[in-house]
């Protein structure tokens, strides 16, 4: 599909000197530098032996396959989807790429099958989908407890699949701030962690990033972007010279700033968001950026749940078990992403004793937020959709 928005990317790639060649080597994909900026922006991924781009694609909502060979050919050669997102048509997009690209890039993807059984189905159907023998990373999705990064059972079904050639490496993808991370640290056993990093994140998250890197564990971050506004708009290109930074990037800068993080899986569904996203990698964090943070955080109070970037305050506050953290993160896939049926799948993904159904008649939420966010609000919006 050839669109004013694909022309415009196109042509500002060329101009700018985003697109990068890619060469792969025996152990991973080759470093590149921009043509016309003195930068470097791919980073080791843990003890992999691969070169990732700063800026990777989170694979999340789209189906878009012109959106992937535009991302690719920006230089962009780290690339994360899972089993269930859009029901399996994220994969089966990726697949099409695979057809011709797939030495071009970085390929991870997730299960969340909790039955060993049900895991190598999954795996299987997975593989599939991509039209591929092998990922170069298969995640187990979503542990919430250390009991499920350390079971038995799921570990040898992702050794099973390493064994087998189906993955060249395996590792973890969580919500969980507090008892995952710890546990993946520990193990021994996984290669890659992924959790949610941003700007809101508490000190905590930031020291088992640290720790995890220096355990030669690859660092992924994810929900960097803040949103605000919803659903998330087109950014303008910052080579352009005409908004400077925009609050996107700065976020964004602002994760990469931490020499530990591998790399950053932003979703982008426009060529605009690409050549947003793209356009900072290389960059440092600049005096202009933290003050566009600082106004950002005001603008964000009372609007966004810091529960997914590692804030645990409301935690267990529910006396009737209602997990007001995950229900945000729900909700904020729904009007942040502007994806009800992304909101609605990972609601259901919830035990049934954490969901709204379990709030009665409470007239006000007993549980309230430290930074202001309405809770009886979100309460209410998430009775709403998910009812």
């Amino acid at each position: 599909m050839d669109t004013p928005s694909r022309r415009k990317f196109i042509k500002n790639a060329a101009i700018g000197g985003v697109a990068a060649g890619m060469g792969l080597t025996t152990s991973g994909f080759s470093p590149g530098k921009a043509s016309g900026y003195n930068r470097t922006f791919y980073r080791d991924l843990g003890s992999t032996g691969f070169k990732a781009s700063e800026i990777g694609f989170g694979v999340l909502h789209i189906t878009d396959t012109a959106l992937i060979h535009a991302a690719l050919d920006g230089g962009i050669n780290f690339f994360d989807t899972a089993h269930g997102y859009m029901n399996g048509r994220c994969e089966e997009t990726l697949g099409k790429i695979n057809k011709t690209r797939r030495k071009e890039y970085f390929l991870a993807t997730k299960v969340s099958g909790r039955d060993p059984e049900k895991l190598r189905k999954e795996i299987d159907i997975s593989l599939k989908r991509l039209q591929t023998d092998c990922v170069d990373l298969l995640m187990s999705h979503g542990p919430s407890k250390k009991e499920l990064v350390l079971n038995e059972d799921i570990m040898k079904v992702f050794d099973d699949a390493r064994k087998a050639g189906k993955t060249r490496f395996i590792g973890i993808s969580t919500h969980n701030h507090d008892e995952v991370p710890d546990a993946v640290i520990s193990s021994k056993f996984w290669e890659t962690l992924l959790t949610p990093y941003n700007y809101f994140s508490p000190p905590k998250v930031t020291a088992y990033i640290k720790r995890a890197r220096e355990a030669g564990i690859a660092y992924i971050a994810m929900k960097a972007l803040i949103t605000v506004e919803r659903p998330r708009k087109p950014f303008p290109d910052i080579r352009e010279g005409k908004t400077g930074t925009t609050n996107q990037q700065a976020l964004l800068k602002w994760v990469l700033n931490n020499r530990y993080v591998d790399t950053v899986i932003p979703g982008m569904s426009s060529f605009e968001h690409i050549a947003d996203d793209i356009g900072v990698m290389g960059m440092k964090l600049a005096h202009e950026d933290r003050q566009i943070l600082r106004r950002y955080s005001e603008a964000a109070k009372g609007q966004y749940c810091r529960g997914i970037a590692g804030c645990t305050e409301c935690s267990d506050k529910c006396p009737k078990g209602v997990d007001v953290c995950e229900i945000n993160r729900c909700i904020n896939y729904a009007y942040g992403y502007g994806n009800v049926n992304l909101a609605r799948e990972n609601y259901r993904a919830l035990p049934e004793s954490s969901r709204v159904d379990m709030c009665g008649d409470c007239e006000e939420c007993a549980v309230t937020c430290v930074n202001g966010l309405d809770i009886t609000r979100n309460i209410n919006q998430a009775k709403e959709l998910f009812a």
